[in-house]
């Protein structure tokens, strides 16, 4: 054992590396691994030192294998697919009254939280474990019972069993439109300050694509010329909107409670109707336990509005 310690990079570095060749992007890997991309980079030029070899072209903004990195991708995939596998043979199921539920940070601020309380007074015995993860990776790569996400069938490991279409429309908070002297209804976006948010998630719309969608000209932009805020965390932009500092993509499925108390107002009457969806998930090859079962009908009433 002490000359296979020796041998072999440390598990860290090849589970880095696994998740770049898998993704393709260090920047990608970065956000599933809960690391920096610096770290990510760090830890291949590392495991390139010790095994004397490049195992990636890095090219502007992407990365390709080399052939002995793609020998390797390869090799470490199938060893640690086997090791999943034996693991979960071995591991001991979870009580029976624990439910595993992994969503968007962003869903899990604006539509669970505020709600939780009532779950909780309804179904005392049942202990709720919550992963907030806006990355893209398997949601039922750990042993999840539920999984409510953001986008469109297929979903790796899981079965959709209720969606919620989406409307995204600009929202800002009525302070701004009263310091700005304009009306809601009236506003011209392209003379407000836009605040954007960045995500990992290709299925996030950014203002030039729901631009498009919209149909509004002029492009909208990347609006970095009127706006210094940029948030890599949709929660953020929200809160810097609500106190005034721009005009925000609201989504009406997470920000129903702000409008509804008139924190956040909808600016202008254009919108788009989101490609994506909202989707209550579970595994595939896996039927709910009956603790799984309750929460999957609290959370599906409001998929039902």
């Amino acid at each position: 054992m002490p000359r296979l310690r020796r041998s072999l990079p440390s598990l860290s570095a090849l589970a880095t590396f696994e998740a770049a060749a898998r993704l393709g992007s260090f920047t990608l890997a970065a956000a599933e691994l809960g690391v920096t991309q610096a770290a990510v980079s760090r830890q291949i030029k590392a495991l390139e030192a010790d095994l004397n070899t490049a195992l990636f072209q890095r090219a502007h903004r992407r990365v390709e294998l080399t052939a002995p990195g793609t020998a390797l991708a390869a090799t470490v995939a199938q060893a640690f697919a086997r090791m999943a596998e034996m693991v979960e043979t071995i591991r001991q199921p979870p009580a029976g009254d624990t439910v595993a539920v992994r969503t968007t940070l962003a869903f899990s601020q604006f539509c669970i939280l505020p709600d939780l309380a009532a779950f909780r007074a309804a179904h005392p015995d049942i202990r709720l474990r919550l992963i907030a993860d806006d990355s893209t990776a398997d949601p039922f790569r750990d042993r999840l019972d539920v999984a409510i996400l953001y986008g469109r069938p297929p979903f790796p490991g899981g079965r959709s069993l209720a969606r919620r279409p989406d409307e995204v429309f600009p929202v800002c908070s009525p302070a701004l439109l009263s310091r700005l002297g304009i009306e809601a209804d009236t506003a011209d976006l392209t003379r407000l300050p836009l605040i954007c948010a960045e995500s990992v998630n290709p299925s996030w719309l950014t203002w030039r694509a729901w631009g498009r969608g919209a149909g509004l000209t002029p492009d909208l932009g990347p609006a970095s010329d009127r706006s210094r805020l940029r948030f890599n965390h949709y929660t953020d932009t929200v809160m810097a909107a609500e106190a005034g500092e721009g005009v925000a993509l609201g989504w009406a499925t997470l920000l129903a409670r702000q409008l509804a108390a008139g924190t956040l107002v909808r600016v202008g009457r254009a919108t788009m109707t989101a490609e994506d969806s909202y989707h209550i998930l579970i595994p595939e090859a896996r039927p709910p336990t009956p603790a799984a079962q309750a929460f999957i009908d609290w959370i599906g009433r409001g998929f039902a509005r």
